[in-house]
């Protein structure tokens, strides 16, 4: 292949790539400003650098797994947020095995008609608690049910 057509096309492919990772990154802030209104506010208009330094820190670090009407399956995965992590079922489906889950605060299942099963093999671990589902074992919630480790 000519070097200028394969540059012409690693160029293209990052481009590509970036825009997906742009728009996926601001769609996702803007779930957690539409839920955290406050932050929003602190955000456009800051009382102090301090102010500006602590939303971003708190819009930071947050993890938002929603299955709308779909599904969403983690297999063999370590997965880590520093401030919290949310695992909502909505109107669709969450899988979770062979995986260790951790934050501060931790929410699984929380809303809708969905379900979300944990399977064999994982552990979820917050700031003060751990549940461990060993093999063979599960957890199921569905509809409007939850879990909130903290």
């Amino acid at each position: 292949m000519d070097a200028n057509v394969l540059n012409f096309l690693i160029g293209l492919a990052s481009g590509v790539s970036a825009n997906a990772i742009t728009t996926g990154a601001a769609a996702a802030f803007r779930r957690v400003l539409g839920a955290r209104p406050d932050l929003e506010r602190r955000l456009a208009a800051p009382t102090s650098p301090a102010d500006f330094q602590g939303a971003l820190g708190e819009l930071s670090g947050a993890l938002e797994v929603l299955a709308g009407s779909g599904a969403i399956s983690i297999d063999g995965a370590v997965i880590t947020a520093l401030r919290s992590a949310r695992f909502d079922h909505q109107h669709g489906t969450v899988q979770i095995g062979n995986t260790v889950v951790s934050a501060p605060v931790l929410e699984t299942g929380v809303t809708g008609t969905g379900r979300t099963t944990i399977g064999g093999n994982t552990e979820l671990r917050s700031g003060g608690t751990s549940i461990q589902i060993g093999n063979g074992a599960s957890i199921v919630i569905s509809g409007n049910a939850g879990i909130k480790q903290n």
